[in-house]
């Protein structure tokens, strides 16, 4: 698919989710969702669309109530990976755990969260490469997380192919 596909691809799915969520002006967020990402492009590094959700999120902040426009700039993330990488399966806030879950997949900036079996189904943990980056953070991640959790607070995720 070219690039010129792809943008239109994106921006018609984002102009309906934008839609469907009740942004009164949908038709312009969604040419400015798209400016985004096309600037983004060379400047931002592969799997980390952090940048792009934080502008996204304060773009929609006179149109939704902040809860909302967080959890919707996740979505249009999503949208975008989906797109950007059809061959990979990709998770926003409101999604369902899959059967199977996946065993490992990478959030919002690119950590790797790794399927916990054993303390229970949709249980993660972010790898212990990424815990030691983000330790000085304010978010405590050594613990188990629930799925509703990070598809909420750290989504959306993509499904992190198995080394061979």
């Amino acid at each position: 698919m070219t690039t010129s596909a792809i943008d239109t691809e994106l921006h018609a799915q984002v102009l309906a989710h934008l839609s469907a969520a009740g942004v009164a002006d949908s038709d312009r967020q969604a040419a400015d969702f798209l400016r985004r990402v096309q600037t983004g492009r060379e400047n931002t590094p592969p799997d980390n669309d952090a940048m792009l959700w934080g502008r996204t999120s304060v773009a929609l902040g006179m149109s939704l109530a902040i809860e909302q426009r967080e959890i919707v700039a996740r979505q249009l993330i999503a949208i975008l990976r989906r797109i950007r990488e059809p061959h990979r399966r990709t998770w926003a806030p409101g999604d369902d755990l899959p059967s199977p879950p996946p065993a490992k997949m990478a959030d919002l900036d690119g950590d790797v969260w790794l399927h916990q079996a054993n303390a229970g189904n949709g249980c993660y943990r972010m790898s212990a490469k990424d815990r030691r980056r983000t330790a000085g953070s304010s978010h405590d991640y050594e613990g188990v997380e629930l799925w509703p959790f990070l598809l909420y607070a750290e989504g959306p995720f993509t499904e992190v192919a198995p080394a061979r």
